[in-house]
């Protein structure tokens, strides 16, 4: 059979198989335009909070405006008693409650630090830790205010009673993350992975319902998918990426130097998978369960050198780990292509690797 042939046959397989079609179109833009939806904020903002002022002071209504001026925080509502807050949270009504202690104000006047209580759902670490910060920054003020006032009474010019309390100030220039967001930190990294488990199924389901087919059946599959995918990959790495609002550095050439190994190696792992499994159902099956652990074992979700080392070694066996640590480098963090050549010299090992057992598998198909 002619090469052209080849081609045509390859081509009529993918779409003429509503599944492939879907995954491999369907899945891409869908995933491209839902999954960083619920990041578009980057940062919780404005976090609903209940307070419990036992105080009832001056300066304790102060505490609590602060509180609310606060762009972590919004003051909700007011209670008596900590006790009604649980329902509050349980509820959804709140995210978290402040408790100001008794003899707050006199504490304050005294020079003692009053115990400012925080509560809220610490499963939700993110949505947590923003309202510890939102109550630590305003007690911050609130204590530069106090302590500012108190050397002012004692006849120190307001100028330098500011620099006794902060002698110092902070510039933070946050590095790769320019809004330390969570679309930025997570997106990225996940993408890669999308396009892996989309191709993984469609290049397994196409090799596992033409089990017969040849090497040059392969040849012709495995060019026709990295065609597709190299267009859908620079779609996530570029546009997409720049609609979200996602820090965007590295030149397309070495993107592309990136993405070619990493294809196909996807491909010959997806073809693999589909001599092992031959129902497409397992498959789609088998590489969706297969999504968490890998994206937690990828090096940027959690350091890499705090997980299991047997379980770091499994994971340097899938494209996507070296693809994500290369790319997340070249595009977020500005990296050199040369800097890259460990994870690029792996992606081709993976590459040769699994398309000689795809090779192979087929080879021997054929022949029985």
């Amino acid at each position: 059979m002619s090469w052209t042939a080849l081609f045509k046959q390859e081509l009529k397989a993918l779409f003429t198989n509503p599944a492939v079609v879907f995954t491999v179109f369907g899945g891409i833009i869908i995933y491209s335009l839902l999954y960083p939806l619920p990041y578009e904020n980057q940062l919780p903002r404005e976090l609903r909070v209940a307070v419990v002022d036992h105080d009832n002071s001056q300066e304790s209504r102060t505490f609590v405006r602060m509180l609310d001026a606060t762009p972590q925080l919004s003051v909700a509502m007011r209670l008596s008693t900590e006790t009604e807050t649980s329902a509050q949270i349980a509820g959804g009504n709140i995210e978290g409650v402040v408790v100001v202690p008794q003899h707050f104000y006199r504490d304050l006047l005294m020079g003692k630090s009053p115990v400012i209580s925080v509560g809220g759902d610490a499963s939700f670490f993110l949505t947590y830790g923003t309202i510890a910060e939102g109550v630590v920054n305003a007690g911050n003020t609130l204590g530069a205010s106090v302590k500012t006032t108190r050397a002012m009474m004692q006849d120190t010019p307001m100028e330098a009673a500011s620099k006794q309390i902060t002698p110092f100030s902070l510039n933070l220039v946050p590095v790769y993350n320019p809004t330390t967001g969570y679309g930025n930190y997570v997106v990225p990294g996940v993408f890669i992975l999308i396009l892996q488990q989309t191709l993984l199924i469609a290049s397994g389901m196409l090799a596992s319902v033409n089990p017969h087919n040849g090497a040059k059946n392969l040849i012709a599959r495995t060019c026709i998918l990295t065609a597709i995918y190299s267009v859908m990959a620079m779609y996530y790495l570029g546009a997409s990426l720049e609609i979200n609002g996602v820090n965007r550095l590295a030149e397309p050439v070495n993107l592309i130097i990136i993405m070619m190994p990493f294809l196909l190696a996807t491909i010959g792992l997806g073809t693999v998978i589909g001599k092992c499994l031959s129902r497409p159902e397992i498959i789609t099956l088998t590489v969706l369960l297969s999504s968490m652990p890998l994206l937690f074992t990828s090096g940027f979700v959690w350091p890499s050198s705090e997980l299991p080392v047997w379980l770091n070694s499994l994971a340097q066996i899938v494209p996507s780990t070296p693809a994500i640590q290369a790319t997340i480098q070249l595009n977020q963090m500005g990296a050199t292509i040369q800097s890259q050549l460990g994870h690029l010299s792996q992606l081709w090992l993976l590459t040769v690797v699994f398309g000689a057992i795809a090779l192979l598998a087929k080879t021997r198909r054929t022949t029985n």
